[in-house]
């Protein structure tokens, strides 16, 4: 998915690349459960690292490997069978391992064909391997003693026991919750910005999100620079987990023409990773039409200041399937009303505590002034 560029969106210790690392082994569950995991993510959006392409036997993991679990928010961890057999299954668990605790980072278990209780004691099959990898590393035990850390560190956590469920239930639930994870990326931004929660929270609240019974719009409008973008950008990055199909789109300036079948190609390609070529804006209007009236849509249109940019773009809001949310940001409260905007809300210049508040943070890196400066003796 495509965000705004905001700041502060980014761990001190981890350079997110990637949302998922998905580490499985290739010949227990690549084209089952972990084929099916990774099919699932990919149509929710969701950005997904999976390495299919292991080395040959006594070669060592690929450094470029080991930064991708770095640069990963989440770590999902699909135990087998066979899992532990592996020494690239377990240097990649020994890497993940080493992430757990850091803010940001989320590492989850899941437990395919196997009791949870045989991998975290590593009985069974494990101990088979385990033993076969004391004889293969006599020389080097201590990497050993390492992956057997790592298996009883992740392992232990709050995972999936995939065992005597409906596989697709128990994916689509592995999905929900990552996705739910995700939403967080912009915690930080969230709490650095003044003014920013109790904001998005009284727009959310416009939207009945429990309800997905309604299709419902929601607008914001204010004057240039007061935050309708970054507003926009916090809620989407709060809610978009609800829902089926997501799409963020700046259409400042965009009227007709080849700019506006290109943010038709982006609506369909983010909402239904449908990749093609429109070429003419009424074709684009009819796609968008048939292909998302039976999925539950988040559609954010920001900088509107043209009826037609929402005309072309989302037309009605019944061509959205029941529960869809429409949130539009603009300058002009009249495109709102013409429109036909459930609910509006107006976003405001700071007031008198919170812009003090702001100014403190970015002059003293604090909440509150410094006393001297409450007395006025700052010079």
């Amino acid at each position: 998915m495509s965000y705004p560029s905001l700041p502060g969106s980014s761990s001190s210790r981890r350079t997110w690349k990637y949302e998922v690392f998905l580490s499985f082994r290739g010949e227990d569950t690549r084209n089952k459960f972990a084929g099916h995991l990774f099919s699932a993510l990919q149509r929710k959006g969701i950005f997904t690292f999976r390495d299919d392409k292991r080395l040959e036997k006594g070669q060592s993991i690929k450094p470029e490997l080991l930064k991708a679990i770095e640069q990963s928010r989440i770590s999902l961890v699909v135990f087998s069978q066979n899992y532990a057999d592996s020494s690239w299954c377990l240097e990649e668990l020994e890497k993940i391992s080493q992430g757990i605790g850091e803010p940001g980072y989320f590492v989850v278990p899941i437990f395919v064909d196997i009791d949870p209780s045989d991998v975290r004691k590593q009985d069974g099959n494990y101990r088979k391997f385990f033993d076969k990898h004391e004889e293969d590393f006599k020389d080097n035990i201590d990497k050993v003693q390492r992956w057997r850390l790592a298996l009883n560190q992740v392992a232990g956590l709050v995972g999936y026991d995939v065992r005597n469920k409906s596989e697709s239930d128990v994916i689509d639930e592995i999905v929900q919750d990552a996705a739910s994870k995700l939403r967080h990326r912009f915690a930080n931004l969230v709490d650095d910005l003044v003014g920013m929660q109790s904001r998005a929270e009284a727009f959310e609240s416009l939207l009945d999100l429990e309800s997905d019974e309604v299709r419902k719009v929601g607008g914001m409008w204010g004057m240039p620079g007061v935050g309708k973008t970054t507003l926009a950008a916090v809620v989407y990055d709060r809610i978009s987990h609800r829902f089926d199909a997501c799409c963020f789109l700046d259409v400042s300036k965009v009227y007709e023409g080849p700019g506006l079948v290109r943010l038709q190609e982006k609506l369909l390609w983010e909402t239904l990773h449908l990749k093609m070529e429109i070429g003419d804006v009424n074709r684009g209007t009819e796609l968008i039409r048939t292909r998302l009236q039976h999925l539950k849509t988040l559609i954010v249109v920001d900088n509107v200041d043209h009826d037609d940019q929402l005309e072309k773009l989302i037309g009605n809001p019944t061509w959205l399937g029941p529960g869809s949310r429409i949130i539009i940001t603009t300058r002009d409260s009249h495109i709102l009303k013409v429109y036909g905007v459930d609910e509006i809300y107006e976003v405001k210049h700071l007031n008198d505590d919170e812009a003090l508040q702001l100014l403190c943070r970015r002059a003293f890196k604090q909440d509150d002034p410094l006393s001297d400066f409450k007395r006025g003796k700052i010079s």
